[in-house]
């Protein structure tokens, strides 16, 4: 078994990107600038090689920089950590007695554009965070993804912890208690 397959099914650790910048346009940017940093190292004379380190510098940590968060469930702890070329940095802390699973809908807006400058649209994302809640103020984001995904997860955790588990992707908001879950859908059937 891979190590992605483990992180992905794996009820005891969660391993999740939580992305402070999108990939586009900011991190692509700043890949290019680095790039374009890197060759005039190469080719300039010595203020193109400082000016080239300087850029270097600046925007390579930002194009391979990574937010990511890791749960474990086992030890009841989480670690928001920042991963730059494989070193991560970053503390455990202490999550215990979550009481519900909750899906939430992204509210990160999509641009859509018609071709050629017409008319703008926006749309919510397609994207489902889980989160886990120890109380209104506590709540914790352990993973993104597709809904299914999300809720295969949900229910995967729910069945292990035996907790029930609130639907927020779409109004009215869906609770369901660990007896309607296990009734519903058995831990074979997932």
């Amino acid at each position: 078994m891979s190590q992605e397959e483990t992180l992905d099914f794996s009820e005891d650790i969660l391993d999740n990107k939580v992305e402070s910048y999108s990939f586009f346009p900011i991190r692509f940017i700043c890949y290019v600038i680095a790039m374009a940093s890197f060759f005039l190292m190469v080719v300039g004379n010595i203020k193109g090689f400082v000016a080239g380190f300087v850029l270097l510098a600046v925007t390579l940590p930002i194009a391979v920089l990574q937010q990511r968060i890791t749960v474990d469930l086992t030890n009841s702890r989480y670690r928001e950590y920042s991963s730059f070329f494989g070193i991560k940095i970053g503390k455990w802390k202490s999550f215990k007695g979550f009481k519900i699973i909750t899906i939430t809908h992204s509210d990160r807006a999509v641009k859509m554009n018609v071709a050629y400058g017409g008319a703008e649209s926006y749309a919510n994302s397609s994207e489902f965070h889980l989160n886990l809640k120890k109380d209104n103020y506590n709540k914790l984001n352990i993973a993104s993804g597709s809904y299914k995904s999300m809720f295969k997860k949900a229910v995967v955790l729910a069945h292990r912890y035996k907790v029930g588990i609130m639907d927020c992707s779409e109004k009215p908001n869906k609770k369901y208690d660990y007896a309607e879950i296990e009734a519903k859908y058995p831990s074979k059937t997932i």
